[in-house]
């Protein structure tokens, strides 16, 4: 990753982005060495507030929050930011007050994946089935990762797009498999601070003084202040209703959850999160409005914010911007490739596999697997390079799972038959709608789960694996 850059630094710009990356491997590495199988996939069910919130927000804000919602700031002005950061607040707070039952399950029944839920409460069919679809959708999300920062290095460096996809996915590939979810914990206090200092701190000074400050926004469109603009009313109703799910749905939630030294801390630590959560996606969106007023004529959306760093940041804080994106896109990167690992490793090494694996297998056949599950991201970044399409397809592999995770918890009369065959019908609904709708087929999806999931449990009775959770 460090020679892809070479080409347009001067060397204090790079002597920074070096110095970041090699204290950043040194941290994981030297953490990642001394861990145990649960460190290496849950911390152990250790961490305090702070280590819970930080690793939040590093998760949730990743490349794809920064140069879509930017994009779409370029594009239409405040819609698209205005509704992604409603959607995280009602998303969050929701999943926040979830949190504590999540956590209960968790410890009661030494879970670290979601998968482990629909084992505990449905049956191994359906963690099998659950955490097939789980490493299929995060190698989209992973790809998402490796597409959005091929995209900011391309545009500094005559490299072409294949040869620095490559570079940054097997970077971030094998820090991972030292690092594993103890390290991501401890590196994203890092990101958070980098991304807090040379973003709100650095940038946004200096850009706010080259369009004139906040007033300078006026001389765009009024349909720039249009908080509805982008797909209007039902599209906003629609992303709020399905940001509520969103967050009972995430694995890398669910896994930070479990990583709580309590109940207490995980909620706190959620609610706590959405303020910094908005504050990025409204951040991103002024970058990408200020772009439209400073460079009108891009020719690709997505490249508003990196452009905007390009030309605005002074030598110096142009290589904490790109040691600010470095932290972005290495803290989600890592924590998408985690969820993979833990799946396969939990739900299918152990869970099937080899069920009486010791603690110290469990950890190598981790680190193992964390090369596969990075290496299968790259595969589908090769294959599918729209940011966009790659992170709606991921979303509606994962929707289909909220009415049997939701009934699991609160519904006695919810069954493993249901959940079954609500999971693979709205999954395979999903993928037929693909084609035609591809940024909308989870719609059709989830209201197919959801009708089979709740017809085929009146319709169906209790297995013998099942255990009715009483949290």
């Amino acid at each position: 990753m460090i020679f892809a850059i070479l080409q347009i630094m001067n060397p204090i710009d790079l002597t920074i982005v070096i110095f970041y990356i090699v204290l950043l491997f040194a941290v994981g590495i030297i953490v990642g060495l001394r861990e145990t199988a649960d460190d290496f996939l849950i911390l152990s069910r250790k961490a305090k507030v702070l280590l819970v919130l930080f690793s939040m927000v590093s998760t949730w804000v990743g490349v794809g929050t920064f140069v879509g919602t930017a994009a779409g700031g370029y594009d239409t002005g405040i819609s698209v930011g205005f509704g992604a950061a409603v959607s995280a607040l009602v998303g969050v707070i929701a999943i926040a007050f979830f949190a504590p039952t999540i956590k209960k399950f968790g410890d009661k029944f030494q879970a670290h994946t979601i998968g482990d839920f629909f084992r505990v409460r449905y049956s191994k069919s359906n963690q099998a089935l659950v955490g097939s679809i789980v490493v299929l959708s995060y190698f989209l999300f992973t790809a998402t990762q490796f597409t959005g920062l091929a995209m900011l290095l391309h545009l500094w460096t005559n490299l072409s797009f294949e040869v620095l996809i490559i570079i940054a996915a097997l970077t971030t590939i094998i820090y991972t498999a030292f690092a594993g979810i103890k390290s991501d914990f401890y590196t994203d206090v890092i990101h958070f601070w980098v991304m807090v200092l040379v973003l709100f701190g650095i940038m946004l000074p200096i850009v706010l003084k080259s369009i004139g400050g906040f007033g300078g926004l006026l001389v765009l469109p009024h349909s720039y202040f249009a908080p509805f603009a982008f797909g209007g009313i039902p599209f906003f109703v629609g992303g709020i209703i399905f940001g509520m799910g969103a967050g009972f749905i995430a694995m890398e939630i669910w896994q930070r959850i479990y990583a709580a030294d309590s109940q207490k801390t995980a909620k706190r630590a959620m609610i706590i999160s959405v303020l910094f959560i908005i504050a990025f996606y409204l951040l991103s969106m002024f970058f990408g409005m200020a772009a439209k007023i400073l460079y009108p004529g891009l020719p690709n959306r997505d490249l508003a914010i990196f452009v905007l760093m390009q030309r605005q940041l002074p030598t110096g804080f142009l290589g904490l911007g790109i040691a600010a994106f470095l932290a972005v896109f290495i803290s989600s990167v890592n924590t998408m490739i985690m969820v993979v690992t833990a799946t396969l490793t939990k739900d299918f090494y152990k869970g099937l596999i080899k069920p009486d694996a010791t603690d110290k297998q469990m950890l190598t056949m981790g680190r193992i697997l964390t090369f596969a599950a990075g290496l299968g991201g790259l595969g589908f970044a090769f294959y599918v390079r729209d940011i966009l399409t790659l992170s709606t397809t991921a979303l509606f592999m994962l929707l289909v799972f909220l009415p049997a995770i939701l009934g699991g918890f609160f519904w006695k009369r919810a069954t493993s038959t249901a959940s079954f065959f609500s999971v693979l019908f709205g999954f395979l609904s999903g993928l037929l709608f693909l084609p035609k709708m591809p940024t909308t087929a989870f719609v059709p999806g989830f209201a197919i789960s959801l009708i089979v999931f709740i017809t085929v449990s009146f319709f169906s009775k209790h297995s013998e694996s099942e255990t009715v959770l009483s949290l």
